[in-house]
């Protein structure tokens, strides 16, 4: 079985100015291809599990957002990234999109996550979460994957998840936890 990183991508990976469909107006903070080329050479596949509401609203085209997304792997590729796996959720219960207004994907509902998990042979229990709003701590705990989260402070009512301000620190947390753990298989 495979391990995962599942992220979230607004907030987490980028800034999020709210429904980005331009993609000239899509960047990457600084020291994401980083950590993540960190956590792919420890083995994790990199997963992108995001809602993006913005196609049921019709504020973003399915073109602009696949325009947007790749905008993101030819960053992503330019600091020699490439993920494993892209999942979205268009939906939103107040804006049906081709007929569906309640689905199992959109977050905090763990549809994308299982999916995955079936789609890569993915083992939860050594896998995780990160994300920077209270739906992916909520999807990480639904289908139970680790989550982390992304704030400056915990979001009260999650105080025990792992939080840190930013990606990089969250991928050095998960692989010093990885080596720490390795150490003790191998110290038995």
């Amino acid at each position: 079985m495979n391990k995962a990183i599942f992220l979230d991508r607004d907030g987490t990976l980028n800034p999020d100015p709210g429904y980005i469909s331009n993609p000239d107006e899509y960047w990457l903070y600084d020291g994401v291809t980083e950590a993540l080329s960190k956590l792919k050479n420890a083995g994790y596949l990199l997963i992108l599990i995001t809602n993006q509401s913005g196609v049921s609203r019709g504020i973003v085209s399915e073109e602009q957002l696949s325009a947007v997304f790749a905008k993101m792997n030819k960053l992503l590729a330019d600091g020699g990234v490439k993920l494993d796996g892209i999942y979205y959720c268009p939906h939103h219960p107040d804006y049906p999109y081709k007929g569906v207004a309640d689905c199992n994907c959109r977050k905090p509902k763990p549809g994308m996550i299982l999916q995955a998990i079936k789609d890569f042979n993915i083992d939860p229990s050594v896998s995780y979460m990160i994300g920077d709003r209270t739906s992916d701590i909520k999807i990480g705990l639904a289908s139970n994957v680790a989550p982390i989260c992304l704030q400056e402070k915990p979001f009260e009512g999650f105080e025990s998840i792992p939080t840190f301000p930013n990606l990089s620190a969250a991928a050095d947390w998960v692989l010093n936890k990885f080596a720490c753990n390795v150490h003790k298989k191998f110290d038995k």
